[in-house]
């Protein structure tokens, strides 16, 4: 069991909307919170990538900046150029270059290339991988480079996204999802072996084998003392360290991780809902619903007629 793609599978990866965009200075876009997730990958030049009020980060070519927690940022040319909405912004420039018979080489040559994706996980419930992920992840050029397989995943998706071809719609899905993977492994790999959360917990030799457990088998009758006597601690022991590293009890984590996977059955089967209960470890519908209420405020029959998850 790989708890990460478990976990990934979860999220619905796979409905990022990528752009490769060209920005000769000045310029400045604000991307808003109505993009929930978004990943912008600086192909040729540099820019300035500021989040609210805080400091801005110089973003230079080779780097890779993923934010998943759909907070308003900016991206602009210098810290002090004025924003405007991304899309407005997008439009205002594609006005001046075609109004420009060719670009200057001295202008091409101080050009900003930017592959931009708006990510849309599902924000409708609460997920560990999700949740545990800092504001922004920055990975450096020099950092990115010492991936070999992150550097042939942005290779393919700038050359997809720079010219279309055939088969590109189908190919930049399934390669964003690989590259989003690879950016995260690389920045959880430079993370201090005791960082907490959830991500900390799966490099936990005890506390990750926990979670494997619970994500092999949901559904099983799971309790701190089972569970503590698998992994060959005290259930005191077993306890304290699981809360630690995860940041909730064992058994919430079991309800919460039920929770999402009985999520994902409703929004992409057409299970009966008494199948889905059994299958995150529910005998009675009634004892699930009550579960599923408590956990996203709504009904399993009124989740599964929502219109979107997004």
């Amino acid at each position: 069991m790989d708890v990460l793609s478990d976990v990934l599978r979860v999220a619905q990866l796979g409905h990022a909307v990528l752009a490769r965009n060209e920005l000769l200075a000045p310029w400045g876009l604000l991307v808003g919170k109505e993009v929930r997730a978004a990943v912008h990958v600086v192909q040729r030049g540099l820019c300035w990538l500021r989040i609210g009020k805080e400091e801005p980060v110089r973003l230079v070519q080779g780097d890779v900046a993923f934010l998943p927690h759909g907070l308003s940022h900016t991206l602009a040319d210098t810290p002090d150029t004025p924003p405007v909405p991304f899309e407005e912004g997008l439009e205002h420039m594609a006005a001046r270059l075609s109004q420009l018979p060719q670009v200057p080489s001295d202008a091409a040559q101080e050009a900003t290339t930017l592959v931009c994706a708006d990510v849309q996980f599902d924000h409708s419930v609460p997920n560990p991988f999700i949740d545990a992920l800092p504001n922004v992840i920055h990975l450096s050029a020099d950092v990115a480079a010492q991936d070999e397989s992150l550097q042939s995943a942005l290779r393919i998706m700038f050359r997809e996204t720079q010219k279309q071809r055939n088969g590109t719609e189908f190919v930049v899905p399934p390669l964003f999802d690989v590259l989003l993977v690879l950016v995260v492994r690389a920045w959880l790999e430079r993370q201090p072996a005791a960082t907490g959360g959830w991500l900390g917990a799966l490099r936990d030799q005890k506390i990750g084998k926990a979670l494997v457990l619970i994500h092999a088998a949901p559904e099983a009758p799971w309790t701190v003392q089972g569970l503590a006597e698998k992994l060959g601690l005290s259930r005191a022991t077993f306890a304290r360290r699981f809360a630690e590293l995860v940041g909730e009890p064992p058994l919430a984590y079991v309800t919460r991780w039920r929770m999402n996977r009985a999520a994902q059955l409703l929004r992409t089967t057409t299970l009966p809902i008494e199948q889905v209960a059994s299958k995150v470890g529910y005998e009675s519908t009634t004892a699930f619903g009550n579960a599923f209420r408590r956990f996203l405020m709504t009904t399993p029959s009124r989740y599964r007629r929502a219109p979107s998850h997004g």
